[in-house]
């Protein structure tokens, strides 16, 4: 009866394929009846006394029979050990890679000889001898020949006939690169047609194969593949089990019976595809890992750029490139690693080639069990998942949401509680409600936190360092076609009519409870963008209207951008839209408040459509409305001319707020806030009279101001009423207005 106790290790399991590969050498001697082999004492080894045994013997029926039925022994012992290897859980590189590619016996055989010919060379020559009589005698002590002689194969397995399809291009061994053919010297590439692959097996004489060099090491234990395509594919960690990630119940839900669903004794299909779309690259990588953890497979990320650039050094050269990725794809099974695409836009988006998103998924479908794609054209892809005709496969696509008050709330606690710190209620109610950060931004929050306290001069608070960082945080991009506004203006610094005042404490009160309101009150589901905050500033110029939308962004700790429409509007069709979409993604990903000042410009009173050029500004304007009203942020749109807006836009934003021209209690206000403290006044300085008898507006009293406080520099004095009233005239003058000196005297005087 066949051995069927469990390998010990892989020396064990490769002393028994010594074994076979002797048997079968024995067996193929006593077929060869008309070969001799002259004894050499001097290079006597285990093969030597194989020719010189089967030298010594008759080879009648009798011992063919004999040693026929020794080598199914042999070979049935060899199977028999392996099953009770891997229900040992006793893992053979072996055992793996037939299981994987369903090699069968000459499969194994060819494989077999290919390794023993690169741990012991002669085993090659041993196979040449018996393909050529003519170099019988120096069989043992010829010089090592390259690779394993097909013709020599052939005898083991009956014939060249039965051999051949196990050596076409298309073969399992050749077609995933385990095994090349060398002609000549020279390895064939893999993209050898099957015609080219028959020529060469019939010239047997100068035909042989080698096996892979990596697999040579990875059958022997000596060394695992090194996953790569133009570089190696760096791997995902899977710290955190998919039961602790910090996702919706619905998406864990969706992920845990995807997991169940895809097991390794599934038969729902032959290959799955896990699409995960969502702002959080790093959340969505971790997801992929943890989900696949449970199964014992780690995950490793093949970015398209690599894919791309892997494309242009083949020269986008198809059999080229394919024969790299069969390579990547074949690594991958044998190392259990999930292949995790992210940045296929890149692919999707170059002029390389129209097919090269194709051609990847298809290789990869053909081989793979599992596929995670992050972020990628979603549509497309399910296309080609559901239209792959070699097997059935399975393609899943599921949205990563931004987390909401309630879960920004648990991250922010998760990573306190990393750190050590402790935040009370009413802090972290203000840090979830006004910054809409994922993890990964949380997380590098509190890592620039930490280094910042390390080299704290001062006691600046936790609080404080907190606010400030988030703050940065949400400037790390650069928006191409926005500039940020940067100052430090407070809510206290304006000087506003008493509705105007109260409508901006409105807008304020708006975006700090929004999230409590609509999100934890249930508002989100009757009205589906009651996220955004659009408002609306109209009157005329000076009035405070940029500066009310800076107080807006720093009461609440964010970053102001005014857009520059002349960089995003474009004259080519589909164009405008394109960096409207960018500029709104950005956005979005940073928290950011987008201001656009003459909003008039955009949505003006629409007339007749009488050509394309109206129709395609139509769309345009459309476009930006609905990204305006879908961005979960806040947008401040500012206009002269309120009059010149279309009516069916103005019911879009939640508040519209006139800045009215400023009366005299306000510009009284307004000159006496126009000073910093540090600036010499005169102590006779007549503000009542400016403000009663100057009818401007706010930014033209500031103009004034520091036109005056440069000519009493100039003077070396204090600011006095002489040099205001000579700034004045220089800002009427501006203003095209008429200064009259005698109008700022009082009628008494």
């Amino acid at each position: 009866m066949p051995q069927t106790t469990a390998y010990r290790d892989i020396d064990d399991f490769l002393q028994d394929a010594r074994s076979l590969a002797d048997h079968m050498l024995q067996l193929a001697l006593l077929q060869k009846q008309n070969e001799t082999l002259p004894s050499n004492g001097a290079q006597a080894d285990r093969l030597q006394q194989i020719f010189q045994q089967a030298q010594q013997l008759a080879p009648s029926q009798q011992e063919l029979s004999k040693a026929s039925a020794a080598l199914e022994q042999q070979w049935q012992q060899w199977q028999a050990r392996g099953t009770a290897s891997q229900k040992a859980n006793i893992f053979l590189p072996w055992l793996h890679l037939c299981t994987l590619f369903n090699l069968d016996r000459v499969d194994q055989t060819i494989l077999l000889f290919g390794l023993l010919q690169q741990i012991e060379p002669r085993y090659g020559n041993v196979l040449r001898a018996l393909r050529n009589t003519a170099n019988t005698a120096n069989a043992s002590n010829a010089p090592d020949a390259e690779g394993v002689d097909i013709g020599g194969i052939a005898l083991l397995v009956g014939g060249s006939a039965a051999l051949q399809p196990y050596l076409l291009a298309d073969a399992t061994l050749v077609y995933w690169q385990i095994v090349q053919i060398v002609q000549a010297s020279t390895p064939t590439s893999i993209s050898s047609t099957s015609s080219a692959s028959s020529a060469t097996l019939s010239n047997l004489p100068a035909a042989s194969y080698q096996l892979s060099t990596t697999l040579s090491a990875y059958l022997q234990g000596h060394a695992a593949p090194l996953l790569q395509l133009d570089q190696a594919l760096p791997a995902i960690s899977s710290n955190v089990a998919l039961a602790d990630q910090l996702i919706s119940p619905a998406l864990q839900q969706q992920l845990t019976r995807f997991v169940q669903s895809c097991g390794v004794e599934s038969q729902l299909a032959a290959t799955f595809v896990l699409q995960l779309q969502g702002q959080d690259l790093p959340l969505a990588r971790s997801l992929a890992a943890a989900c696949f953890a449970p199964l014992q497979m780690g995950c490793v990320v093949l970015d398209g750029r690599d894919i791309l650039q892997t494309w242009l050094q083949c020269q986008k050269q198809r059999q080229s490139f394919q024969h790299q990725l069969r390579i990547l794809c074949r690594d991958a099974l044998l190392c259990n690693r999930i292949l995790v695409l992210q940045q296929l836009h890149v692919i999707k988006s170059s002029e390389a080639s129209e097919n090269l998103l194709e051609e990847l998924l298809r290789c990869l479908l053909e081989s793979q069990r599992y596929l995670v794609v992050l972020n990628g054209p979603a549509r497309a892809i399910a296309d080609l998942v559901f239209g792959f005709e070699k097997h059935s496969c399975a393609c899943f696509t599921l949205n990563i949401a931004a987390p909401d008050a309630a879960m920004r709330e648990k991250i922010w606690q998760r990573h306190a509680n990393l750190h050590g710190a402790t935040l009370d209620a009413s802090f972290l109610a203000r840090l979830v409600n006004q910054y809409l950060l994922t993890e990964e931004a949380v997380e590098l929050v509190w890592r620039e936190v930490a280094s910042r306290q390390m080299l704290q001069a001062d006691a600046a608070t936790l609080q404080e360092l907190l606010l400030d960082t988030c703050r940065e945080q949400s400037r790390r991009e650069v928006l191409s076609v926005a500039q940020e506004v940067k100052n430090t203006y407070k809510l206290s610094d304006i000087v506003l009519a008493p509705p105007t005042q109260q409508a901006l404490q409105e807008v304020l009160q708006y975006a700090q409870q929004r999230h409590q309101v609509i999100e934890q009150w249930g508002f989100e589901q009757k009205n589906p963008n009651s996220k955004n905050l659009c408002v609306l500033f109209h009157g005329p110029s000076g009035t405070g209207k940029t500066m009310a939308a800076s107080i807006i962004a720093n009461e609440l700790n964010l970053g102001l951008y005014t857009i520059d429409l002349a960089n995003v509007i474009s004259k080519y069709i589909g164009e405008t839209e394109k960096q409207l979409a960018q500029l709104f993604d950005q956005a979005e990903a940073m928290n950011i408040v987008l201001f656009f000042d003459e909003a008039e410009s955009l949505f003006s009173k629409r007339t007749e459509t009488r050509d394309s050029h109206d129709r395609y500004a139509n769309l345009q304007t459309g476009y930006l409305l609905q990204r305006i009203e879908s961005y979960p942020g806040i947008v401040i749109l500012s206009t002269n001319l309120l009059a010149n807006i279309d009516k069916a836009f103005t019911r879009r934003f939640k508040f519209i707020i006139d800045y009215p021209f400023p009366g005299a209690i306000q510009r009284l206000q307004l000159w006496r806030a126009a000073f910093p403290p540090a600036t010499p006044l005169c102590p006779h300085l007549d503000l009542p009279l400016l403000a009663e008898r100057a009818a401007l507006s706010g930014g033209n009293i500031n103009n004034i101001a520091l036109a005056a406080a440069f000519l009493a520099a100039s003077d070396a004095s204090p600011v006095t009423q002489q040099h205001l009233l000579r700034a004045t005239a220089r800002e009427y003058d501006k203003l095209g207005k008429v200064f009259h000196g005698a109008d700022f005297v009082w009628q008494d005087e």
